[in-house]
């Protein structure tokens, strides 16, 4: 049984999304999506652009798979002053703006359909603290209404900060007793160094999170920083890792690659990286 190979449009997230790219994605071997929500790329606020791509959604059913939270309130990764979205922000204002921004976005599952949302909890490079697990418990606790009655899943992602380490993220789940809530493993960031908040390692991390893992994010990087590179233009050991995935037949693999032009040579390149990933099923 081949595991669904899915891409986030996190490939395209400074451009604005069409169906058109859906259809060359498609092309290139494509299973299904995530759709990353970034105003600039996907502005869910506007049902005009929600009501075209639920649209072709409904016309090729099943291929939304998930959707991830936005990070930023505006169109230009917070350049415009705005705070990037925390729902572990000790400052509640801060926090309840999190938490209605995500659900604005959650609602287009009323128009498309998806399984998942993936959530990051904080922000990158931020200390853990009691007060950031208590805020970020409560507005999860919230969410999860809402993503109930819509019949999604909620995913945390393992991020680099101190409340999203792996072994952290775990506690975290169970201490609070949110069982519905599943695991989104991240393998570039579980590939950085425990001391930048990472997992110390792809393999270690997906062992340890397994038995909660409801998705994935696959990307590459150095060792260093979250660079979202394709498989193999880093030091991650996928020749290992996709194996190790593999065992898990219903777990999606799940491309989310940095940001990059919609050219014939993006397209060639997610083809080749697809038919590579393919191999290893």
């Amino acid at each position: 049984m081949l595991m669904p190979i899915l891409v986030s449009t996190h490939l395209f997230v400074n451009q604005r999304l069409h169906t058109a790219l859906f259809d060359r994605m498609l092309q290139a071997g494509a299973d299904g999506f995530e759709i990353f929500c970034a105003r600039q790329s996907f502005d869910y606020t506007r049902p005009g652009e929600m009501e075209s791509l639920a649209a072709w959604f409904r016309h090729n059913p099943g291929r939304l798979h998930s959707l991830h939270a936005p990070m930023y309130s505006d169109d230009c990764w917070g350049r415009s002053g705005a705070p990037a979205l925390n729902l572990a922000a000790t400052d509640q204002r801060q926090a309840l703006c999190a938490l209605e921004e995500t659900e604005r976005a959650l609602t287009f599952a009323e128009l498309a359909p998806f399984r998942y949302m993936v959530l990051h909890l904080g922000i990158g490079g931020e200390e853990y603290s009691e007060a950031k697990a208590e805020s970020a418990c409560a507005q999860l606790e919230r969410l999860r209404v809402k993503a109930k009655t819509l019949g999604v899943q909620l995913l945390v992602e393992n991020i680099p900060n101190g409340l999203s380490t792996p072994s952290r993220l775990l506690q975290f789940l169970k201490q609070n007793h949110l069982d519905s809530l599943g695991i989104c493993f991240d393998s570039g960031h579980a590939h950085l160094p425990a001391d930048r908040f990472g997992g110390g390692g792809a393999l270690e991390t997906f062992e340890l999170l397994a038995a909660r893992v409801a998705s994935t994010h696959l990307h590459d990087n150095h060792g260093e920083k979250d660079e979202h590179l394709w498989p193999g233009e880093g030091r991650l050991p996928f020749e290992r890792l996709l194996p190790q995935l593999a065992r898990r037949p219903d777990l999606p693999w799940l491309l989310e690659i940095h940001d990059a032009p919609a050219t014939e040579a993006t397209f060639d390149r997610l083809r080749q990286i697809i038919a590579r990933m393919r191999q290893f099923q």
